[in-house]
Parts: structure tokens; C-alpha cells; sequence
């Protein structure tokens, strides 16, 4: 990558931003006055969130660095750059992955003690480090594999970084669907609805719901259902496993209300009765610099 690279700052903004100074939420801002145990880190966690992005800005400036900064939530066409800085968390790694095709990314994690990093390469005080590798071309970034959701055949939404979540708009009722495995035939099914996710989005949810780690290389996505409503005689064949990339992968809806949720609650798709979903695993990959696979499994 050349020193003279154009660079773009997406930064994310804390809660006590969004609630307190650009919603106005006095509730908010009263339970901070008083010291409230449910908001008592959100003023620590805004300021040192605020000192990391201005680490990151003064340090891009006084290297005379090509750059552009803006909220993540601002970002729309990042193809005019050659590297994007992403200063946040994972939500925001996620969130900017969405509007990227083939920029490679340097994620900063901006508030270590409360933000996870799983993606993020370090943190404010290595950024000048960081930058100089990644410039000088010092390491190659990690091609993480994403997919894209198909309903009834055609493509929607953005590709998918993390997992996807099937279920039913209402998280108190039971998910009802189809699923077909690979060549293996169709399976009725009852539960609280299905993980399905990437190698690199195996140490997020559907780890904690008993899903495996995989490598970031691996050629398998994998598949957990979550908590199974038993059936009246025998059980289940496809609660959890592993699918080759392009094997087949299928979920057809029962319900009338059923909702694909992509890389977490933000992006939310209808899944009516009918609905079928299934996973074009042709999407490109994300390039991400500064991944180690041994924090992923510590």
C-alpha cells in the first residue's frame, strides 16, 4: 500500500452520545447524575472512547496523512479509498463491513474495557505502529469469508460478516420452519429459531450457544439450532453442524411472522409462511488487518 494512500476514519459513537448529547434523554442523563448502577460507565466509557479517536486524528495529521473522518453511520460509498480505519468495537467492524467490497480495514479498538475486539487489531496506543505495517505493507490482511442471504432466489441485503438469525418476530414464540442439509431430506422443526454463521462470526453468539470455533481459513459455515422443542416421537437429525461452502443450505418458514436478523439486531428482513432462505456463499471477503486466531480461542 503506498504512504500516500487515502484513508477514511469511521468512527462509532458511544451511548452516552447517542442518548445524553444528540437524543436529549433526560431519564438518561438524571440515572448518570445520580450515579445509577445501570448507566455507571456510560460517561468513562465516552471519554475514552473520545480520547482514542483523537489519539488516532492528532497522529494522522501531524504524519501529514490523506484523510477523511466521519460517523460510521454516515458512510456510503468507501470504494475511493485505500484503507479504512474503523475506531470502535465490533458492532462497528460489522456495521462498516456492509458498505465494503474490497477495501481492506484497520480496526482500532476504542474503549478496551468495555468494547469487545475480536476484529480489531489494537488499540489507540499501537495505532502508530499499526499504521506504519500497514502502509510500509509490513503484514497482509486476513481474508475473512462472508456470505449473502437469497429469499426465493434473489439476493438481499449486504453480505454477511458474522451470523444470521432466524426466528420469529417475537422472541416469547416458537419458530416453526423446513430445514434441508445439504442432500439430505427436509426436516420439520420447532425451536427458537437457527444460527447460522461464518467461520469468523463462529466466537460470537452461536458460541456462546454451543456452536464451535472455527479457523478464520476454514471451508465450513456452521449451523445451531436454538433451544429445540422436542417432537412428540423421536428427535431431531440437524440441530447443529458444520456445511461445506457450497453445499446446500435450506430454511423455508412456517410462520407469519418469522424475521431474519443479519450480523445482529439492525438489519431485519420479513420471513413469512412460504418464505425460502438459502446461502450464496460467493460473496468477496472482507480484508481485515491485524487478526490473530489465538485470541479467538483464549
Amino acid at each position: 500500500m503506498s504512504t500516500n494512500a487515502r484513508l477514511l476514519v469511521a468512527y462509532k459513537k458511544s451511548r452516552y452520545e447517542q442518548y445524553v448529547l444528540d437524543q436529549g434523554d433526560q431519564a438518561v442523563a438524571h440515572l448518570i447524575d445520580e450515579g445509577h448502577v445501570s448507566v455507571a460507565r456510560l460517561r468513562a466509557s465516552h471519554r475514552a472512547h473520545q480520547q482514542s479517536l483523537e489519539t488516532i486524528l492528532e497522529h494522522l495529521s501531524a504524519r501529514g496523512v490523506d484523510f477523511e473522518a466521519c460517523y460510521r453511520g454516515d458512510v456510503t460509498d468507501t470504494s475511493g479509498y485505500d484503507l479504512i480505519i474503523a475506531v470502535g468495537g465490533d458492532g462497528t467492524v460489522l456495521d462498516l463491513s456492509h458498505r465494503i467490497v474490497e477495501t481492506p480495514m484497520l480496526a482500532i479498538n476504542s474503549d478496551p474495557a468495555a468494547s469487545v475486539g475480536y476484529f480489531c487489531a489494537g488499540f489507540a496506543s499501537d495505532f502508530q505502529r499499526l499504521l506504519e505495517r500497514t502502509l510500509t505493507d509490513d503484514w497482509e490482511p486476513t481474508r475473512l469469508r462472508r456470505f449473502f442471504v437469497c429469499l426465493n432466489g434473489e439476493q438481499v441485503g449486504p453480505p454477511v460478516l458474522n451470523d444470521v438469525l432466524i426466528t420469529h418476530a417475537n422472541p416469547a414464540a416458537v419458530s416453526t420452519y423446513l430445514l434441508k442439509v445439504g442432500n439430505h431430506p427436509i426436516e420439520g422443526q420447532k425451536s427458537s429459531g437457527i444460527w447460522f454463521a461464518t467461520p469468523a462470526g463462529s466466537t460470537a453468539a452461536i458460541r456462546s450457544a454451543g456452536g464451535y470455533v472455527l479457523p478464520f481459513r476454514s471451508q465450513s459455515f456452521q449451523y445451531l439450532v436454538r433451544e429445540p422443542y422436542p417432537p412428540a416421537q423421536g428427535g431431531y437429525r440437524f440441530l447443529k453442524g458444520l456445511v461445506p461452502m457450497h453445499e446446500p443450505f435450506e430454511v423455508v418458514s412456517r410462520m407469519r411472522e418469522g424475521r431474519i436478523f443479519l450480523d445482529g439486531p439492525h438489519l431485519a428482513l420479513e420471513f413469512g409462511v412460504g418464505a425460502t432462505l438459502t446461502i450464496d456463499p460467493d460473496a468477496p471477503p472482507l480484508l481485515l488487518y491485524g487478526l490473530e486466531e489465538e485470541r479467538r480461542t483464549a
